[in-house]
């Protein structure tokens, strides 16, 4: 009896040994220490270090990156005390000079069935006849995804696109009228 209740007593204080061990394993991370709207570029003054116990899972932007970090823009709205994971980084400028982006409400219709993604190239497609105005078909629009929004209540979907600045203003006239449809282009890069 003696002999089983060493052998639990030290199974246990291994168990708790191996337990802290995990557990008391901190990684240092960044984490925002102030809001930074996307597009911005990081400052140092934008990043503060902790350390925290990572699940392997997690992502994360550890401490030793932080000078390659700063200068990258916010791919999203970043939020402070939020962690930074390399996702939430990018180094280009989205409309880079002489781009737009438009945001297009969607019916599943107008959409292709397995779904667009960021960085999908479509083609914005007029759906409906020109009304006579004299200046003959609405054009299709080259774009690039941005941002796909979920699904809201009656079903639309906000698809942000980038096109080129001189199609911007046209483009969203017929997407406020719902009078564009997206057509996905080849995903090979």
């Amino acid at each position: 009896m003696l002999v089983v209740s060493i052998a639990l007593t030290a199974l246990g204080a291994l168990i708790a040994w191996q337990v802290y061990g995990i557990a008391g394993h901190r990684t240092p991370v960044l984490v925002m220490a102030r809001n930074v709207p996307l597009g911005q570029q990081l400052q140092a003054q934008d990043l503060r270090t902790v350390a925290l116990g990572l699940d392997s899972g997690v992502r994360a932007v550890e401490a030793t990156d932080k000078s390659a970090v700063i200068g990258k823009r916010a791919a999203v709205d970043l939020k402070a005390g939020s962690l930074l994971a390399p996702a939430h980084l990018t180094g280009t400028l989205v409309p880079a000079p002489g781009q737009v982006v438009v945001s297009v409400a969607l019916k599943p219709s107008q959409l292709p069935a397995r779904g667009i993604q960021p960085g999908d190239r479509v083609v914005a497609a007029a759906v409906a006849p020109a009304i006579s105005n004299g200046q003959g078909a609405p054009a299709d629009h080259q774009a690039r995804v941005d941002r796909v929004g979920e699904p809201d209540a009656d079903g639309l979907i906000v698809v942000d696109l980038v096109v080129p600045a001189g199609e911007g203003s046209a483009l969203a006239r017929q997407a406020a009228d719902g009078k564009i449809a997206l057509i996905l282009q080849s995903r090979a890069r």
